[in-house]
């Protein structure tokens, strides 16, 4: 029985003992990799994600585009320092053995000549993109024909066709590419966005070249119509202070320069001189103040018909010449002129601005209603009205004037729509080339002595400060290529009921005179004239109808 206890004790402990092996066997430590990642071509480092579960190996971010995966030098750790990693047999060793990743690659892991387990190593990278981000024309007359970019088919190209008088001939296109470090080329030669100019008249290709070595061809064609459009400046050169009327099929405009020049037009946009190659519609310089006379200028002319007469009213004066400067008016049969002093007047005087107490007393503007005759003017003084007599010849009493709006304004204009007067006018500085800061207002009112307020309701009366910050609305101002636009025409409407309106302005291109522009006007839902966005347009594609 003794012997039975002794083998029955034996086997238990052998039992024992043979289980504690299997539990020493389960706690064994399992070879794996705990690191891993590969240096690049440029010395960077980009360490990759270890899933030890499924035995994969993968980048969690691209790996940067210009990265070569067929030639990456791999780094590694492994929890067991005799473990090895093999990749087709070969032993790799960490911080030296390079491998082609343009593909997956199975690394085995050995333990004693034992491979213990396989991962599978992934490795993406940024597709090569070689496209344009963004591709467009700054130039102002490009405005409305920006190009959109086809990444597909490789081509870029307008929505709106581009009318047959814009020119595309030398344009600088602005670009952004995907790929930052990437070079766009035109004919072997490297572009700089905003800088390299092209005709694009005709279809011009683009190469972009990725730094992985990779290219995209890119062909910019741009659609045109057989079309015209109305481009502005009308006219290039200096024609300052507009003014223009219809006379049957015609219309005639004149500007300040000379002795008033004129021209003639059956569109309002192509014009002719009128009256030889001079254009001049006064004969001589009228002589009525204090200034001498070959010191002073005939500006802001304001050109009507009423009497069966041809009636301008203009100012005389020079540059700084505000305590001495003044009106006066000249009439003619034809709107070719000549203009001389009405019978009676044999200067042609209205008044200087000492005889009606208004400082600056230039930019006069005529308007008529209900059989009374009136004169607006006014620059930087105040904007005044006052009566006219009955022949509209002479200032009916010069102590009767009426302030209509502050010291901020001048060039003053009256428009009449439904129930209200808009009063037109002018503020900042005219006529300092491409810093001038000029632009056009408006207010209204109900009755032609005002109140005239602005959209935020303030009385125009209330501005007396240069060139006011805070006044609103502002009809049109400059912008990169438009600068200082301002002194506004009378509005004319055409034969479909769109309404015009000429200005000038400065233009960026290096010589400082004020252009004749162009522009339709429009009103919104509430009777406020709006043209373009706020700025000068380059090109309107509705063209002024006359039957």
């Amino acid at each position: 029985m003794k012997r039975i206890l002794n083998g029955y004790w034996l086997f238990i402990i052998i039992v024992l003992y043979l289980c504690s092996c299997e539990e020493n066997n389960d706690n064994t430590i399992h070879a794996e990799i705990t690191y891993f990642s590969v240096w690049d071509q440029r010395s960077n480092q980009h360490e990759l994600y270890v899933d030890n579960v499924n035995n994969i190996i993968t980048n969690k971010k691209e790996i940067p585009i210009y990265v070569d995966l067929s030639r990456l030098i791999v780094e590694f750790r492994t929890n067991i320092p005799d473990a090895i990693l093999k990749v087709d047999d070969k032993i790799q060793h960490s911080g030296q053995s390079v491998n082609d990743f343009s593909k997956e690659i199975i690394y085995d892991l050995y333990v004693a000549d034992i491979k213990q387990k396989s991962y599978t190593v992934k490795i993406t990278k940024e597709k090569p993109s070689n496209n344009f981000s963004t591709f467009t024309f700054p130039e102002k007359q490009m405005e409305k024909y920006q190009p959109v970019i086809n990444v597909e088919t490789g081509e870029i190209s307008n929505e709106n066709e581009i009318p047959l008088n814009i020119d595309i001939t030398s344009l600088k296109p602005e670009f952004t590419t995907r790929e930052t470090d990437a070079v766009v080329k035109v004919n072997g030669i490297v572009q700089t966005s905003g800088v390299n100019k092209h005709d694009f008249s005709k279809p011009v290709v683009y190469i972009i070249e990725g730094q992985d070595g990779t290219s995209k061809e890119f062909t910019v064609k741009l659609k045109k119509s057989n079309k015209i459009c109305i481009v502005n400046p009308i006219i290039e050169g200096d024609y300052p202070d507009p003014t223009v009327i219809r006379v049957g099929n015609e219309f005639y405009l004149y500007v300040t320069g000379g002795l008033v020049r004129g021209y003639k037009s059956t569109d309002l946009v192509n014009w002719s001189r009128i009256a030889g190659s001079s254009s001049e519609v006064f004969s001589e310089r009228p002589d009525f103040t204090e200034d001498n006379v070959s010191e002073t200028g005939m500006w802001a002319p304001d050109i009507n018909y009423f009497d069966g007469k041809y009636v301008m009213y203009y100012s005389i004066s020079k540059w700084g010449g505000g305590a001495t400067c003044g009106i006066g008016v000249g009439i003619s049969d034809l709107p070719q002129g000549p203009f001389l002093p009405p019978a009676g007047n044999p200067n042609g005087k209205l008044f200087v601005s000492s005889e009606i107490g208004v400082h600056n007393s230039i930019d006069p503007c005529f308007f008529e209603e209900n059989g009374k005759r009136y004169l607006f003017w006014g620059s930087w003084g105040g904007i005044h009205m006052i009566e006219l007599t009955d022949d509209g010849m002479a200032v009916k009493d010069l102590t009767k004037k009426t302030k209509i709006a502050g010291n901020s304004f001048e060039a003053p204009y009256i428009h009449k729509r439904g129930n209200y007067y808009y009063l037109f006018a002018s503020i900042g500085s005219c006529c300092e080339g491409m810093n001038s800061t000029y632009k056009v207002v408006v207010g209204r009112s109900e009755n032609i002595d005002g109140p005239y307020l602005n959209k935020s309701g303030v009385d125009m009366n209330n501005y007396d400060a240069w060139d006011p910050l805070n006044y609103h609305p502002i009809v049109i101002k400059g912008d990169e290529f438009f600068v200082g636009p301002g002194h506004n025409s009378r509005i004319i409407t055409d034969d479909n009921g769109i309404d015009w309106i000429f200005y000038h302005s400065y233009i960026d291109n290096g010589i400082d005179q004020r252009n004749l522009m162009l522009d339709g006007v429009e009103w919104d839902e509430e009777g406020w004239p709006v043209i373009n966005n706020g700025t000068p347009s380059y090109s309107i594609n509705v063209i002024p109808f006359f039957n």
